[in-house]
């Protein structure tokens, strides 16, 4: 026999003979045909979760099973489940004949929090056996005492777990059931998240020897959860094999320096332990079972879920289908008559360990097709891969809820694994490391089969929106033969590929839907999407950013599953050419190193000082309106108006006040980069809590996340039932000092732009809201990318509208069937005059958008969109509609700016709007929308392609509209309503991110009207020619041509004035207006996490 497999017979010779007195044997001897007693003491034999468990999903189910089948109404009597405010009502149903009782709460369990279960009066077995109140070797406190996680949500009071930042548990840790060994790799529990930018605030994290030596490790960060995971042979590829070990009996520290937390706090403490020595040490192949090789019997004993089953429960993709996970585990086990008979028994899986799941086709809300852009047909994940990130270590452990010795072992597993997919767009939805995923289950040997069930929930962040959930009844199976053992070993396989790139962000131009780098933005990251998991110490060695050809730029980088996002410090720079070179030297968890690699691309130039500057504006506030408003009204719960310049106005509608639930962060959407600077907690970004009459009671803490285009406030404690306001300081004129929010050209933020949208600065932004109950959908945030007028100044910065060769330049598609005209392009909406004539003084005159009358210039009908949107993804619409299902979608109002549109008129010449404002509205509240957001829906259409349709009602105002050639009396473009009916495609890029395209359907009239006063001297030719216009139209137009004649008589006594109408229809044709909505990048690397005054 080969020398190297001597460990693993000699351990299977130990478990097949049993051990002597106190030493312990990996199984004890079961009945045959169920692994379980059937006489003797009735009593609980396993639970999930296990007792003494932490980071327990506050969506888990609880299982309970018995040795023996038990009376379910008598476990609904008699168990107990509580918490800190009493017992909760749970539902029980029966698996497994009874064995296994599973407990469903009502409600979900709450974040951080201690609950147990308790049998207050015994329960009884089905034969009539009593079993009481379990006590296990775990604890000195009768019943199962278990602790939930805390939240993903960055509100600290919901996601830390203590007021103070320390470990909360380490496993494995000396003087536990959990102890050191030298195949340990170290999982770390704090009571607060990590800043992702630990290492570059002066963070460490390291393993040292009794020397003081570092000791060679992986460091896994995320959130409250840190893993260490040793490596000592020097070679990645090695690293989780028996070689691999600490020095048994060797003395360490775990050393923690400096860490901070994402709430500002610092970490630094040390863990003494000695690695107690696991040799001679035995390999042992597993493979997951496969459900369809089962007659009858593919569910789970403990909690009745099909084995090795994956479904993911979420809003945006629903209940999925299942998919199965299969592969095979090479396990090393510690040498088991090492350890006592009540001693918890070590094992390994390394890492890169890999289980890979079945295909899911994938749809919105588990409904509405999603298609893939290069099949045209329905989208599917392909393999979804589940890989071991590090060394997964775990125990087997005497059970302990009995002392009956044919009772099953209990299995203790701990994980980190990245989840991918095959096909590029779920892959890069999905790709992330989940860290500190555990099994408990129980082991039994029958037949020769070493046989885990085991039950554990994964917890993946989809889309980088949604943190959604999956409960997986794991089981694998070992068949304990010295000779299948030997062949698997013989025949394992090994990674020998490097990791290739399947994605990136924001992409070669050809990839759909093409110049993505002209919809990039500062604040957003370089994405790296490769098909495997990377090694995290080898990211910012292989991965550089260049700009200007070889300028190396200094910047952050974060490794998450097969992810790598690279963020310079400062943001992305506009019209500066860049590179991201990718090197051998990043590599795969085995070492495998990358091709090489060379992406380019460049954000748009913005003009610099050759183009006008003005004041940026915030596009979306969330919650409430982006803009200046009267007063608020606390007791009707009502905003206020938008402060415009109408006259006697202002004119639009009265503003709700927001809801806001409790566990979200205010968001604030800016036209341009701001200055981190200017943008200060309690002085330029205040917010306060208010009393129900309005006076503020108390500042809120918390912190603010800056991210160059975005700013979030996290609050240190969830939003109650309360009023709030969060205010933007701004200022009049260019900005002088750090007083208020500027952006990063020095201009104050503006928000009352339906005032004079070409002032500098203006008024604070004051937006109250309240806050409410947590809310099931899911916020989703949309950007209008691409856009012409790139720089936000609301004019085109060509020479010509129709220019090409630019700054922003004309890029739309000819109108299919018509080489005449010009469809509108993304983001722009198109204008033209009714019947090509409007009313002056009350004669029709010759009219044309962007030209004199009688010429043509199709080029110049479009006015262009600077916009975001903040939407809600809510679930299926229900009841059903009789055309299928479909998903109901919240947009929440706000408002935009456009360039202006000029009209010409024959003898008046150009009437230019001047920039445009668009509002979004309300709906009148009804009782399922109390608030009257707007809603839309995604659907699915007769050729099988997702799409999304709305009807948004809004208000048009051109507060600045001039008539060069007379004055201007008055104008009713103030709130001038409008309605689109708008509806689309909704495709999705291979880097994840969403696109909804949507064009209005319907025509809209739109009849501006305008007062105006032609003064004698102004411009006699202006006179003669109207009325030369006028004469042409024959003799209807007499008297007018008489009354317009005395302006030209210095005879005539009639006053020297000539005053009256101009109606100018207008109309966006059906199909003029094309919005195109960008989801943010799946990954965030904000440029700091916490923006300290």
């Amino acid at each position: 026999m080969n020398k190297k497999y001597l460990p693993f017979a000699f351990f299977v010779l130990v478990a097949g003979c049993g051990g002597d007195g106190d030493r312990q044997t990996l199984l004890s001897p079961v009945e045959p045909q169920s692994g379980e007693p059937i006489t003797g003491p009735a009593s609980l034999i396993y639970s999930y979760p296990a007792d003494g468990q932490r980071n327990v999903s506050p969506i888990s189910d609880l299982v309970l099973r018995f040795n023996a089948p038990v009376n379910l109404n008598s476990v609904e009597t008699n168990v107990e489940l509580s918490g800190p405010n009493g017992s909760l009502a749970f539902s029980a149903r029966a698996v497994d004949n009874g064995r296994s009782i599973v407990l469903e709460p009502n409600t979900n369990l709450e974040l951080g929090t201690d609950y147990e279960i308790v049998f207050a009066s015994a329960v009884e077995s089905a034969d009539g056996r009593l079993i009481h109140n379990p006590m296990s070797t775990a604890n000195a406190q009768p019943g199962i005492q278990f602790t939930t996680r805390g939240g993903f949500s960055g509100v600290k009071a919901l996601d830390t777990t203590s007021p103070a930042f320390e470990i909360a548990n380490i496993i494995p840790r000396a003087n536990t059931p959990f102890q050191p060994s030298d195949l340990s790799a170290f999982r770390l529990e704090l009571t607060q998240p990590v800043d992702p930018q630990w290492e570059d605030l002066g963070g460490q994290i390291r393993l040292l020897d009794a020397n003081g030596n570092v000791v060679p490790s992986e460091v896994l960060v995320k959130d409250r959860r840190i893993t260490l995971d040793p490596c000592t042979t020097g070679n990645p590829s090695t690293c989780g094999s028996p070689e691999d070990k600490l020095l048994p009996g060797g003395n360490y520290t775990l050393s923690i320096s400096n860490l901070p937390s994402i709430t500002g706090e610092r970490l630094t403490a040390q863990e003494l332990f000695s690695a107690r020595a696991s040799e001679p040490t035995a390999v042992q192949f597993q493979n997951a079972t496969n459900p369809a090789l089962l007659a009858g019997n593919a569910t789970s004993k403990l909690n009745g879920q099909a084995i090795n089953g994956v479904i993911l429960n979420s809003v945006l993709q629903g209940v999925t289908d299942q998919s199965t996970s299969l592969g095979g585990l090479f396990t090393e086990l510690a040498f088991a008559p090492s350890f006592g008979a009540d001693e918890a028994l070590p094992l390994r899986i390394p890492r890169g360990s890999r289980l890979t799941g079945s295909s899911l086709p994938v749809r919105v809300n588990g409904t509405v097709a999603i298609i893939d852009q290069q099949t045209g047909e329905l989208q599917q994940t392909g393999d979804i891969n589940v890989v071991m990130v590090s060394d997964a270590t775990g125990y087997l452990l005497p059970n302990p809820y009995t002392q009956d010795q044919n009772a099953p072992r209990h299995v203790r597993l701990f994980m980190d694994v990245a989840m991918n997919t095959e096909a590029a767009q779920p892959n890069a939805s999905l790709s992330q490391d989940l860290l500190h995923v555990e099994l408990v289950g129980i082991a039994l040997v029958e037949d020769g089969i070493l046989t885990i069930d085991a039950i554990g929930i994964v917890e993946p962040n989809l889309l980088g929106q949604e943190v959604t959930n999956s409960t997986i009844a794991f089981q694998i199976q070992a068949d304990t033969s010295v000779d299948t053992q030997l062949q698997a070993l013989e025949t394992r396989l090994f990674d020998n590929s490097g990791p290739r790139l399947v994605s990136w962000l924001p992409g070669d131009d050809e990839t759909f839907p093409g110049n993505r780098d002209q919809m990039q933005r500062p604040g957003d990251p370089v994405i790296l999407n490769f098909d495997e998991p990377l090694l995290p110490s080898t990211v910012e060695a292989g991965v550089v950013l260049l700009k200007n050809n070889g300028e190396v730029v200094e910047t952050r980088i974060q490794a998450d599953g097969t992810t790598v996002s690279v963020n310079p410090l400062g943001g992305l720079e506009h019209g500066v050419p860049y590179t991201v070179l990718v090197t051998s030297d990043l590599t795969d968890l085995a070492g495998n190193g990358s091709s090489s690699l060379a992406l380019n691309f460049e954000l748009p130039d913005l003009g610099g000082s050759d183009v006008p500057v003005v004041s940026p504006i915030p596009l979306t506030t969330y919650p409430g309106y982006p803009c200046v408003t009267t007063d608020v009204n606390f007791e009707q719960r009502t905003h206020g108006q938008c402060l415009d310049a109408a006259p006697d106005g202002p004119r639009g509608q009265v503003l709700p006040i927001s809801p806001m639930p409790a566990d979200r962060p205010i968001v604030v959407v800016f036209s341009q980069s701001m200055d981190p600077n200017t943008v200060r907690l309690g002085e330029t970004f205040k917010v306060h809590k208010l009393s129900e009459t309005g006076e503020p009671t108390e500042e809120v803490s918390g912190r603010l996340e800056f991210s160059n285009q975005r700013i979030r406030f996290f609050p240190d404690r969830p939003w109650e039932d309360s009023f709030y306001r969060y205010q933007l300081v701004s200022r009049d004129g260019p900005c002088e000092g750090e007083e208020a929010i500027c952006s990063e050209l020095g201009m104050p933020f503006k928000a009352d732009l339906l005032v004079d949208p070409s002032s500098v600065g203006g008024p604070n932004l004051d937006i109250v809201f309240r806050g409410s109950e947590p809310t099931a959908s899911v916020y989703t945030p949309l950007r209008n990318l691409p856009v012409r007028d790139t720089n936000s100044n609301y004019v085109v910065d060509c020479d010509t509208l129709a220019g090409t060769d630019c700054l922003e330049p004309f890029n739309h598609e000819l109108v299919p069937g018509d080489s005449s005209e010009f469809a509108p392009s993304a983001n722009s909406a198109k204008l033209l005059v009714r019947g090509s004539s409007a009313s002056v003084l009350g004669a029709p005159v010759p009219a044309n958008v962007g030209c004199t009358p009688g010429t043509t210039c199709p080029e110049n009908k479009f006015i262009y969109q600077t916009f975001a949107l903040n939407t809600d993804v809510v679930g299926p619409v229900t009841p059903e509609p009789a055309t299928g299902p479909e998903v109901d979608v919240i947009l929440y109002p706000t408002q935009l700016a456009a360039t202006s549109a000029s009209v010409f008129l024959a003898a008046l010449g150009e009437q230019a709007t001047g920039t445009t404002i668009l509002r979004m509205k309300y709906q009148e509240p009804s009782e399922d929308n109390p608030f009257g957001f707007l809603k839309g829906q995604i659907f699915e259409d007769e050729k099988g392609e997702t799409r999304f349709r709305t009807v948004a009602p809004l208000t048009l105002d051109a507060p600045n509209l001039s008539l060069p050639a007379a004055q201007l009396l008055n104008h009713d473009l103030y709130s001038k309503d409008i309605e689109l009916h708008l509806e689309g495609p909704i495709t999705f890029f291979d880097d994840g991110r969403m696109q909804v395209s949507l064009i209005s359907q319907k025509a809209v009239d739109l009849d501006v009207n305008v007062d105006l006063r032609i003064p004698l001297l102004s411009d006699l030719p202006l006179l003669g020619d109207l009325v030369d216009i006028i004469n042409g139209l024959g003799a209807g137009a007499g008297n007018i041509v008489s009354s317009l004649a005395c302006f030209i008589d210095p005879n005539c006594d009639e006053p020297a004035v000539a005053e009256g109408p101009v109606i100018i229809p207008l109309q966006i044709p059906e199909g003029g207006v094309n919005l195109n909505f960008i989801s943010f990048p799946i990954k965030q690397v904000p440029e700091t996490h916490r923006l300290d005054p």
